[in-house]
C-alpha cells in the first residue's frame, strides 16, 4: 500500500532516504490525529444526540477511527525500526528506488483500477433493477473516475 499512499521515493542516499521517512511520519502522525478526531466526535454526537446515532453506525464510525488510530501506529513503528538502523535504512531505500518495484506497483494500481471501475459498472446495471440510490451512486463514483483520470494525465502530460 505504501505505492498507493506515498509518492516513488528518488532518494540517492541514505541522509536524503531520512529525510523522505521523517516527512512520510508526519503524514502517518496526521492520519493518527484524523482518528482520534474521528472517535472523539462520535463519542460527543453520540453522547450529546443519542436518538439520532444508532449502535451500528456508532460502531462502524468507532471501527474507521480506531483503525486509522491502530494503522497509522504501526506505521509509526516501521518508520521509527527504519529509522533506528543504518542497515534497514539501506535496504528499504534499495528496494523503494527500484524500478522492477515501481513497475509493480504501477501495474497493481492499473489493474485494481480497472477493476475497481468493472465493479460499479455493475453495480450501476444491477442498481438500475434494484434501487435508483444505487444506480445513482454507482454513475456519480464512475463519473468521478473517468473525469479524474482525464484530469489527472493532463496534469501530468504537462509535468513530463
Amino acid at each position: 500500500m505504501k505505492g498507493l499512499f506515498c509518492a516513488h521515493c528518488k532518494a540517492k542516499n541514505n541522509e536524503e532516504y531520512k529525510e523522505v521517512l521523517k516527512k512520510r511520519l508526519i503524514r502517518v502522525r496526521l492520519m493518527c490525529l484524523a482518528g482520534v478526531l474521528i472517535i472523539l466526535g462520535v463519542a460527543v454526537i453520540s453522547h450529546m444526540l443519542p436518538e439520532i446515532v444508532d449502535d451500528y453506525h456508532q460502531g462502524v464510525t468507532y471501527g474507521m477511527g480506531t483503525g486509522l488510530v491502530l494503522g497509522s501506529i504501526v506505521a509509526m513503528i516501521r518508520i521509527y525500526r527504519i529509522l533506528a538502523s543504518e542497515e534497514r535504512l539501506k535496504e528499504q531505500r534499495l528496494k523503494e528506488t527500484d524500478e522492477r518495484e515501481i513497475e509493480i506497483d504501477n501495474m497493481a494500481l492499473k489493474q485494481t483500477a480497472k477493476l475497481m471501475l468493472a465493479v460499479l459498472y455493475l453495480s450501476m446495471v444491477f442498481g438500475a433493477l434494484v434501487s435508483e440510490e444505487l444506480l445513482s451512486l454507482s454513475c456519480l463514483l464512475i463519473g468521478i473516475f473517468l473525469l479524474s483520470y482525464i484530469g489527472f494525465q493532463k496534469y501530468y502530460e504537462s509535468k513530463v
